[in-house]
């Protein structure tokens, strides 16, 4: 009777295509075990990032040569509210009107161009959330355009105009609208798209 062949026999008479493909399923498993590690690794270490503030970086602000119009962001714009010779004031009294106008700063690092004409400049007055004054509802014809070149850092002022403590509607702004009480108001200045914080002021 013959002896029975061990297992060195018979992998010896295997095809070597068998071998081949025992090779390539044991790559494949590797590569794939592989990219499960990685990838558990990159979560892990992005978790870990976000816990302690970490992230991606902050996309680099917009950058533009000198004389170019301001970049997004390069213009701040403040309301103003005070007396007709520019000086600021925060209440009135009985019988004197608020001044308003706006200061618009190149908060950027190069001269730029902007264009902060009476076209594009507005106000609005409220009393809490109620819209009081709005010169969307003022007579706009024949207002123009004016591009300035903003100096880093240097303020520039718009004339001021009164606010004759009337509501605006869609008849007007002007002294025959009706009249608003003593109370708390605040303002805000749009140019060019920009949009200020509020002012906030008193009248008697």
């Amino acid at each position: 009777m013959p002896a029975p062949r061990n297992s060195n026999q018979r992998n010896q008479q295997l095809h070597p295509g068998v071998y081949r493909r025992r090779r390539i399923v044991l790559l494949i498993l590797v590569a794939l075990i592989l990219w499960a590690v990685i990838s558990g690794v990159a979560a892990v270490v992005g978790m870990v990032s976000s816990w302690f503030g970490g992230g991606p970086s902050a996309t680099p602000s917009q950058t533009i040569a000198e004389g170019q119009p301001c970049a997004v962001g390069a213009v701040r714009v403040d309301a103003m509210v005070g007396n007709a010779d520019g000086t600021e004031a925060e209440s009135f009294p009985t019988g004197k009107n608020p001044s308003i106008w706006f200061r618009i700063t190149n908060v950027g690092e190069v001269a730029c161009t902007f264009d902060a004409g009476p076209a594009v400049q507005f106000y609005t007055i409220k009393s809490g959330s109620d819209l009081v004054w709005d010169s969307h509802n003022c007579s706009r014809a024949d207002l123009q355009s004016q591009v300035l070149t903003l100096e880093p850092g240097t303020p520039v002022e718009s004339p001021p105009s009164p606010w004759l403590r009337v509501r605006s509607s869609s008849s007007g702004c002007g002294p025959e609208q009706t009249p608003v009480g003593a109370g708390a108001y605040t303002l805000v200045a749009s140019v060019n798209g920009v949009i200020s914080d509020t002012n906030q002021f008193l009248i008697n």
